[in-house]
């Protein structure tokens, strides 16, 4: 009842649309985006990640409309409120905005997201009717529904090449989901199991569980305070895509720190218009930024980029003043994001490294380009911060000649001797405890989950209650077999001899039937003369 209704309103609305539409188009360019404003179907709990983005989507059209001079763009943002019902009203709030009449280029370019596969099907149902392209996150294989992928694979050959140098044989990975509906850093994760498990290191999967830490943590994103409380002596690679140098100054622990961080960790202006924005409530002051949502923040600059690319391709060579044919524009969203994947995975990549050790600050020990499937680590600063400037092939013509690691800081030098795992192998427990006496000795523990003595006293019993089963097991044997066989008489005794004995012991004239047989059997064999039982007694007969 509640889908036919839905459905019900749709066709009410585009009619409706439709039939009362302004003969004019207007001269801005829309842009539709789709997102969670807020987490709950009611739209009252208000998103962090919904508000960043929202700010976010209004800073990078302000930015384009202060430097083109052709088109100008504006994007209408629509809350979803996390739901299927909420995504389908935000989809019908979009279309009217814009004019149904008008939902061709260049007066109307297409929708960005929404976020999650099902209310992306929703919507898609209406949207493919009308031939209005979408740009996701999702793959698919709708011919209106694009997928821009997210770059995280150089996050993961920055990983392994730390620890690569760490000279790690085994790891726990930590991540943090706030919701079902993040997959950013499930992505990260499954990407780097592969990998790692492709180079043979042992990966270890942290389930809420302590036990589950080792000496060796790689942690995907920003980490809880109390996350650092739970260890004690570990070494810690921390990933992350926004800036985290303050957050991590100010965590006191008695572990070693590594931060791998994205370069791009900063957006003009984004930080102050999150923190001011419209959608906090008054009384709360300044709302909450978080750069970690930078990632998303940078996969939708990209989806605007597109549709302004692929709008400037078209009419580069005419105008588009007329309506142009929904066909032909969907065909040319679609080469303009393939070509804009080709370049990015073509780009370079630049993590900027950091250590921390104890209660000291983060010192920048280098840095790591990551381009054409290639990892280098570049030591010395100062010849990193000339390449960032450059970002051209000539940095990467001459990139295998890294310098040397005589510009490793002493900091990391020293933990590089202590990180020189004596393991052969994979680590044979998951408790694997590093204990850390002095800052100049460290001693290796591995705790299999009891003490020496319980671990023979098991061994003992086990094999006291093996050998006691296996000699009860010979005697009944033994039993078995004597009874079967019964018993064995002598080789110079007669038969005869037992059957007197029963005569002579029995008051009865009459014997069994067996025995007389017996008997008779017996007094026909031959006996020899010289026996003394050659001769028997009549009255014994």
């Amino acid at each position: 009842m509640g889908v036919s209704r839905t459905w019900y309103v749709i066709l009410v609305v585009i009619a409706a649309c439709t039939c009362g539409a302004r003969t004019e188009c207007g001269e801005t360019v829309q842009i539709s985006f789709l997102t969670s404003v807020h987490d709950d179907p009611s739209c009252t709990k208000l998103s962090p990640k919904g508000v960043t983005l929202y700010e976010a989507a209004k800073l990078f059209v302000e930015t384009h409309n202060n430097k083109t001079d052709g088109f100008e763009i504006e994007i209408t943002i629509v809350d979803t409120c996390g739901s299927i019902t909420g995504a389908l009203k935000a989809m019908m709030k979009a279309l009217v905005w814009a004019d149904v009449n008008c939902l061709h280029p260049p007066y109307y370019l297409g929708i960005i997201g929404p976020d999650t596969t099902t209310n992306i099907e929703a919507i898609h149902k209406v949207t493919s009717i009308l031939k209005v392209p979408h740009i996701i996150k999702k793959l698919s294989i709708s011919p209106y529904l694009h997928f821009l992928t997210e770059e995280s694979n150089y996050l993961v050959e920055g990983i392994l090449k730390m620890i690569e140098i760490l000279k790690w044989k085994s790891f726990t990975l930590v991540t943090k989901v706030d919701d079902e509906n993040d997959d950013d850093v499930q992505n990260i994760t499954k990407k780097l199991m592969v990998n790692a498990i492709a180079n043979n290191l042992c990966v270890i999967i942290h389930d809420n569980d302590k036990e589950d830490y080792t000496s060796h943590i790689v942690h995907i994103g920003k980490p809880e305070e109390k996350f650092f409380n739970e260890l004690k002596n570990a070494t810690i690679l921390i990933i992350s895509e926004g800036n985290l140098k303050d957050y991590l100054n100010y965590i006191d622990s008695t572990n070693t720190i590594l931060l791998l961080e994205d370069s791009r960790n900063v957006i003009n202006g984004l930080q102050w218009k999150v923190e001011n924005s419209q959608w906090w409530a008054p009384d709360n002051g300044l709302g909450r930024y978080d750069a970690e949502e930078l990632k998303r923040v940078r996969w939708l600059e990209n989806a605007i980029k597109i549709y302004v690319k692929a709008l400037s391709a078209l009419c580069k060579n005419k105008k588009c003043n007329n309506q142009i044919n929904p066909l032909d524009w969907n065909h040319m969203v679609s080469n303009m994001l393939m070509t804009h994947n080709k370049e990015s995975e073509a780009a370079p990549k630049f993590l900027n490294l950091f250590m921390k050790k104890k209660t000291g600050n983060l010192e920048r020990l280098g840095d790591i380009i990551i381009h054409q499937n290639k990892t280098k680590v570049y030591w010395d600063k100062s010849k990193m911060d000339e390449k960032e400037k450059n970002v051209t092939e000539k940095t990467e013509k001459n990139h295998g000649a890294p310098r040397s690691n005589n510009n490793i800081s002493y900091m990391f030098r020293e933990l590089l001797k202590k990180e020189d795992e004596r393991q052969s192998g994979c680590a044979t427990a998951v408790k694997e405890i590093k204990v850390q006496e002095t800052d100049n000795e460290a001693t290796q523990v591995l705790v299999s989950g009891m003490s020496d003595n319980e671990w023979w006293t098991m061994v003992c019993i086990v094999s006291g209650v093996g050998i006691a089963m296996f000699l009860v097991g010979i005697i009944a044997v033994y039993v078995i077999y004597t009874n079967v066989r019964g018993p064995k008489c002598a080789k110079n005794k007669n038969h005869l001899d037992r059957d007197t004995s029963l005569r002579r012991m029995s008051n009865d004239r009459e014997l069994p039937t067996t025995i007389t047989t017996r008997n008779q059997r017996m007094l026909r064999s031959p006996q020899r003369s010289s026996s003394s039982r050659s001769t028997i007694s009549e009255k014994s007969v």
